[in-house]
């Protein structure tokens, strides 16, 4: 069979097209680059056309290469899906996945996930990440991220998540012996929780409507952990003007936090589960990414329908942000 009618080839050929590596595609197809090189030599040859410069770093798509991926694209696309769909149990599926979330989500949320999905999966591992981003996908640092916001890359595949909503926050303690900030300028008298991890931009700015003003110089306590601001909100230590939903929703719902400064907050961000296009080609990941996202965006809907009356959220139960990059 010439190697033109060989999905295989055409599949390393797309993975190529994306990564613009050898070394990166042949660890995607668990193979050696010289293999993947000669399996694109024997297409070019079969079809008499040269698909990639390889003399470029990163390779390069040559004029026939651009058209060829813009039309097997869709076509080894559909013929995943066939296969996924025809082959739903378990069989043969194996392997370790590393999946990275926000620190504080993995410590209250995520190895209960991972075992309802080790039920159906039982041959699959995972190595638990945190902090990584968009970046780290592309360098293959880690196969599965929870990343704030669509960065919009050729080289990634993102499947949306849900919205991530952040609230301006006390404990009716403080609030007593300090004072209800109504205002972002009241902050300036204020001790002010903010967080600076790894996965989203410090706060720098508040929102109501079409207004936006900066956070006003005071004491402020920048924390990467987000846990640690949520225990220090709940021990009536300070104020905080992002605090997620995710980590928050209980306090919300038995009173134990409140919020402050009505009408103002940090727009709220749609997020996503990304993976590089090479590890969309590996089965594991692909199916484990597409069920990941599914049950967090029913798990961040139940969030938002736990604090529903308490506070407001900006548009229906789970809508899209206005804000959103993707």
């Amino acid at each position: 069979m010439p190697k033109y009618d060989d999905l295989g080839s055409w599949k390393i050929f797309l993975s190529l097209a994306e990564s613009r590596s050898f070394s990166v595609t042949a660890e995607a197809f668990g193979v050696e680059p010289s293999t993947i090189s000669r399996t694109l030599g024997t297409l070019e040859n079969s079809l008499g056309q040269k698909l990639i410069d390889r003399s470029a770093r990163p390779l390069e798509l040559t004029p026939k290469g651009l058209w060829a991926v813009k039309r097997i694209a869709p076509i080894i696309r559909s013929h995943e899906k066939l296969i996924d769909e025809m082959t739903e149990d378990s069989t043969g599926l194996e392997g370790q996945i590393r999946v990275s979330v926000a620190p504080g989500f993995a410590t209250r949320y995520l190895v209960p996930m991972l075992a309802r999905f080790s039920e159906h999966y039982p041959n699959i591992t995972f190595e638990i990440q945190v902090g990584m981003g968009a970046a780290d996908l592309k360098k293959q640092k880690t196969d599965v991220a929870i990343i704030t916001g669509n960065p919009e890359d050729p080289k990634l595949v993102t499947l949306p998540r849900g919205r991530n909503i952040y609230l301006p926050l006390a404990s009716p303690a403080y609030i007593k012996a300090h004072g209800m900030p109504l205002e972002p300028a009241d902050l300036a008298h204020h001790t002010v929780f903010i967080y600076s991890g790894p996965v989203r931009e410090q706060t720098r700015t508040l929102r109501k409507g079409t207004l936006e003003v900066s956070v006003p110089a005071g004491k402020t306590l920048l924390s990467p952990d987000i846990l640690s601001i949520r225990q220090g909100l709940i021990d009536g230590l300070g104020v905080s003007l992002d605090m997620p939903l995710v980590q928050c929703w209980e306090a919300i719902r038995d009173g134990t936090l409140v919020p402050i400064l009505p009408g103002w907050r940090r727009p709220q961000a749609e997020c996503f589960v990304a993976l590089s296009r090479s590890s969309w080609h590996i089965r594991r990941c692909r199916i484990f990414a597409e069920w990941f996202a599914s049950e967090l965006r029913k798990l961040f809907l139940s969030f938002e329908e736990a604090v529903e009356g308490i506070v407001p959220l900006e548009g229906p139960i789970g809508t899209k942000s206005s804000n959103s990059t993707g």
